[in-house]
């Protein structure tokens, strides 16, 4: 899917997207559900190697959504702050389209659950690897490949 942004001022780099995105953790993944309703879920992430993962429960109306359609859409705030004064927000805000997969290879779900621990827990390496031990098999990896993926900024000296 590729649409052109409406405010083409604000829109980032490419490589200044990637950049923002790496460094980001939550977002919203939306998925095709029921009804032709959208159902967008609150997820961590990492972006690693182009693509997006998420772990998550192996059951559940997001994984019986992905099971349907693999098409989703994932969205992620990076920064955002309000502007009272100007009547409007300061942000920088990612976009990607992309069809979902679980991960079955275990080399790559290890690495992408190594992935998580070091981003988000890097003092706690040691019990982070007992926690996935224990965690692995009871664990899906959903990996997105990035179809496409655009980064829109407005910050107004808000911050640097």
């Amino acid at each position: 899917m590729e649409r052109e942004m409406y405010k083409k001022d604000r829109q980032l780099p490419l490589d200044k997207t990637k950049e923002r995105f790496e460094k980001g953790h939550h977002g919203i993944i939306s998925v095709n559900g029921d009804d032709g309703y959208p159902y967008g879920v609150p997820v961590n992430y990492v972006y690693l190697n182009d693509k997006i993962y998420i772990h998550s429960a192996k059951y559940g109306y997001k994984m019986e959504a992905l099971e349907k359609n693999d098409k989703v859409c994932f969205t992620a705030i990076l920064n955002s702050q309000i502007l009272p004064e100007k009547f409007t927000a300061a942000f920088e805000s990612v976009i990607a389209f992309g069809k979902a997969a679980l991960v079955e290879d275990s080399a790559e779900k290890k690495a992408v659950l190594d992935t998580f621990i070091e981003r988000f827990s890097p003092d706690f390496k040691e019990n982070g690897q007992k926690f996935i031990a224990g965690a692995i098999g009871k664990t899906a990896i959903i990996r997105i490949d990035v179809e496409s993926i655009k980064g829109k900024a407005y910050t107004d000296g808000a911050w640097k």
